[in-house]
């Protein structure tokens, strides 16, 4: 069997690797809640960026709603890309579109807030979806909205969080 240099030191590294994806620390740029796993953020805290996500939906309004957006200095960090700012404007400017794609839906300014509920979610550790930092994600979550005695559900394909808050980051359908 043949030697290679380095061989001992990689597999050290590796390991390194591995033992410090189990539990990063948290610090005053890493909540947490992103730095160990524990269980996800209540659907309650995210309630209040549901009600503005249905409002800048009725008014055709993205702007309403531009603070449930995943933040992009949290972005940044959790994304291990070389550039992850080029695709958070991406992703901003899809959730504009799909604010306003379903403005046709609930135009009528008497559609109210009910309820908010999480889909399916799972932690996503460190180098999953070309993540840096873990974080909770929820796929497949609801608002659901009424007027009068009708009834209608938003679908959330995407939520994530960053500390204990919620955030949106794919509102329709996820695109590449």
């Amino acid at each position: 069997m043949t030697r290679h240099p380095g061989t001992k030191t990689l597999g050290f590294v590796v390991l390194v690797a591995a033992v410090a994806a189990a539990a990063l620390p948290a610090t005053e740029l890493v909540p947490k809640e992103n730095a160990v796993k524990g269980t996800p953020p209540p659907a309650d805290i995210a309630e209040e960026g549901a009600r503005l996500l249905l409002d800048a939906i009725k008014a055709d309004d993205p702007s309403i709603a531009a603070g449930f957006f995943f933040p992009a200095a949290a972005f940044d960090l959790v994304k291990a890309m070389a550039v992850p700012g080029r695709y958070h404007r991406k992703l901003v400017a899809w959730y504009e579109e799909d604010i306003r794609t379903e403005h046709a839906r609930f135009a009528d300014p008497s559609w109210r807030f009910k309820a908010l509920e999480l889909g399916r979610c799972k932690w996503q550790g460190q180098g999953t979806e070309g993540n840096a930092l873990p974080y909770w994600s929820c796929r497949g979550s609801r608002v659901t909205a009424t007027s009068g005695d009708r009834t209608r559900r938003l679908d959330i394909t995407v939520l994530i969080n960053w500390g204990r808050s919620w955030y949106v980051t794919h509102l329709g359908p996820i695109r590449s």
